[in-house]
Parts: structure tokens; sequence; C-alpha cells
């Protein structure tokens, strides 16, 4: 009886470390997407965005025209636009930010 309530224990006990580790790899994978931004300022002078700490921070910026930056964030389109906003003291109508992310191809790449 001591031996096969022994066996039941270890087995649930290997079942709540498979469920916790699995979660926690969901929730990882969740936290680490990373959406592709285009940025478009309107402004005179152009606020330089890779210089700005905080929004340098947001993202992995690269020039992509005169007003234009390209990168990639953690941040969705809609929380980069009010960062900008904020941070740049900007009228909403003067900050345009557009999602890139492919969307589809990285549901393939996952099913791979």
């Amino acid at each position: 009886m001591g031996s096969l309530l022994l066996v039941i224990g270890l087995i649930l006990s290997v079942l709540l470390i498979y469920s916790v580790i699995k979660y926690s790899s969901r929730k990882t994978e969740a936290e680490s997407i990373e959406y592709d931004l285009i940025v478009s300022l309107k402004a005179t002078p152009v606020p330089n965005i890779i210089q700005h700490p905080r929004i340098k921070k947001a993202a992995a910026w690269e020039r992509y025209g005169e007003g234009v930056f390209k990168g990639k964030s953690s941040l969705t389109k809609e929380e980069m636009r009010k960062l900008l906003i904020k941070e740049l003291c900007l009228p909403e109508e003067n900050v345009i930010v557009v999602e890139t992310t492919n969307h589809l191809a990285k549901s393939k790449k996952e099913e791979d």
C-alpha cells in the first residue's frame, strides 16, 4: 500500500512539473512577440527618435527616410504611438505608426 501511494505521488509530481514548464514556455512565447513598425513623424525639425532614451529603449530603430523610422518592438502600434506622442510632445495627427509584421509567416514557422 505504501509503495502504491509513493508511485502515485511521484506520477502527480511529474505531471505538476510538466504542467508548470509547459505554461512557462507559452508565457515566454507570448511575451517575446516582436512587431515590425514604421513610424512617420510630421514635425519641423523632425525629432531623431534614435537618440531619444525612452523611445530608443522601446525598439531597435533605423532611419528609413526623412522623418520615417523602422523598428522592431515588443510594443503594439497603438502603444508605440502613445509613447511617441507623449515623449515628443507632438499632436496626434503628426504621428503615424504602421505595423508591417507578417503574422502569417510567423505562424507557418511555428508549425514547422
